[in-house]
């Protein structure tokens, strides 16, 4: 589980920002458009890549991504850090980096009573407390590679914990869903009967075998999603069912079974797990996000959900004020990120004043 997610020099956040999740299933990132909602979820994701899908040559650039709008943050690091939960023990994971290197890292477990202990620290491009046996492992570390990352390969427990949580327990919800994921007999019917609660027109959804031939002749097979439709004859009655890939299927339609194996899966995994959605809303209608809010909110539900919106049907939910958080951005393109007021409800849905003249004129011709 995600407890909370702090970020510092990236995007439009010049200054830190630390979202927190606690014990909530769901937290909304709110806020007008360009406020900087979607730069958390990113955030979060770039920091997924760079734990699971580390550099190879010591000449890869990272992905370093600071604040524009200003003449020196260029100069100054990106920061991540995140408390997580996994396997009944807490961590906290830190690190901070520029295009070709990796400045500080840190893994901490925290213990009762609000302490902590650190596992082994990184600083000013160094490794500085190592764990014990793994000076080898510190040595054939990269200046532009996480020392996480060549910990959990040299099987040290902390770091596969927080490795794993990244690999795993993180899922980031994509407008196409992995084609390639092996459904098993019970989330076919799931799936099937989440499509039908949505309106959706699918009859059902099956997974085929699919030849991928390469240049050289070769060729293997991978798992290919498909979606089912009824077929009618002039009557209107069924006279068949035909098979549609789900990637010819249109872009809502494969919203909604990204979102739909999302939750599933999620309900059966070995670990709680944290799904990342920006713009939720436009993934489902407004009528289906509020009613997975309403199945995410239960006991059932042990994972958690973190979504960016600016749709009033979902932030007029009955909610407490921590499930939101409202990011805003100053004249100077710095974003914000503060906890929901509720002095806050008149600006969250007041965009910019458009100015019609101004509008005509720009798409007039002389």
């Amino acid at each position: 589980m995600l407890i909370d997610f702090r970020l510092q020099n990236f995007r439009s956040y010049k200054e830190a920002a630390t979202l927190s999740l606690a014990d909530l299933k769901w937290v909304a990132l709110c806020g007008v458009n360009g406020a900087g909602k979607s730069a958390i979820i990113a955030g979060l994701t770039l920091f997924q890549q760079l734990v699971v899908a580390p550099t190879e040559e010591i000449t890869d650039p990272l992905p370093f991504d600071p604040f524009r709008f200003d003449t020196t943050s260029y100069l100054v690091p990106t920061r991540f850090a995140v408390t997580l939960e996994r396997g009944g023990s807490q961590y906290r994971y830190a690190l901070s980096y520029d295009a070709t290197r990796i400045l500080s890292e840190e893994l901490a477990v925290l213990l009762p009573g609000g302490q902590s202990q650190r596992l082994f620290s990184r600083q000013n491009g160094g490794i500085v407390q190592v764990p014990a046996g793994q000076r080898l492992a510190a040595a054939h570390t990269r200046p532009n590679a996480l020392f996480l990352n060549t910990l959990q390969a040299a099987n040290y427990q902390p770091a596969i914990a927080v490795f794993t949580w990244f690999a795993e327990d993180l899922i980031v919800l994509n407008d196409r869903p992995r084609t390639d994921l092996i459904l098993d007999e019970w989330i076919v019917p799931q799936l099937t009967q989440f499509l039908h609660a949505v309106g959706s027109e699918v009859a059902g959804v099956t997974q085929r075998q699919m030849a991928v031939q390469f240049l050289d002749g070769s060729n293997f097979t991978r798992p290919d999603l498909a979606l089912l439709y009824e077929k009618y004859d002039e009557e209107g009655e069924i006279e068949d069912v035909v098979e549609l890939p789900l990637r010819q299927a249109s872009t809502g339609t494969q919203q909604l079974v990204a979102a739909g194996l999302a939750f599933i899966t999620a309900q059966i995994a070995r670990n709680p797990q944290t799904v990342l959605a920006d713009e939720f809303a436009s993934a489902v209608r407004p009528e289906v996000a509020t009613a997975l809010l309403a199945l995410v909110a239960t006991d059932v539900n042990h994972s958690q959900l973190l979504f960016s919106t600016a749709h009033e049907t979902l932030l007029e939910s009955q909610t407490v004020p921590e499930q939101r958080c409202v990011a805003e951005k100053n004249y100077r393109g710095e974003s914000t990120l503060h906890q929901f007021q509720q002095s806050d409800q008149p600006a969250l849905f007041t965009q910019p004043v458009v100015d019609g003249e101004t509008l005509r004129t720009a798409f007039l011709t002389d």
